[in-house]
């Protein structure tokens, strides 16, 4: 399913931002987007897991595990930043300079014509197709 979503990125932003892609690139970035995209899936699924765990122990008034699924959660937290960085950094290596621009103007006019924030536009094109909006 990864695959067939960062399939439909690349297309829409080779369609709506005019980029043009050698088949190199082309290549590169559908590696590293859909290897994002499962990684971030994974994440959800713990972070469901350990939002549950959490409830269980406020319930049980256990504030040991409280705190300490609280530091896992922020933990968690500080993966996703650092993840981010490095497919920001990796796809800043594969993707030249004009090119990025025409997907951050294309973001910046979907945006607009959808009335959503440019993050959470680019929130839905990496998140799993059956969790976006």
């Amino acid at each position: 399913m990864a695959q067939a979503r960062v399939d439909t990125i690349i297309e829409t932003w080779k369609t709506k931002a005019g980029l043009t892609l050698s088949a190199e690139e082309e290549e590169k970035l559908k590696k590293l987007f859909t290897e994002a995209v499962e990684r971030m899936g994974a994440r959800r699924q713990g972070a469901k897991e350990l939002i549950g765990h959490l409830q269980a122990a406020v319930e049980a008034n256990d504030s040991a595990k409280i705190e300490e699924l609280l530091q896992k959660l922020r933990e968690g937290f500080r993966k996703i930043s650092e993840g981010r960085e490095k497919v920001l950094d990796e796809f800043d290596q594969i993707v030249k300079p004009d090119q990025r621009a025409r997907i951050v103007l294309s973001g910046v006019q979907r945006a607009k014509e959808s009335g959503r924030s440019i993050e959470q536009v680019l929130f839905e094109l990496l998140s799993p197709a059956e969790e976006s909006s």
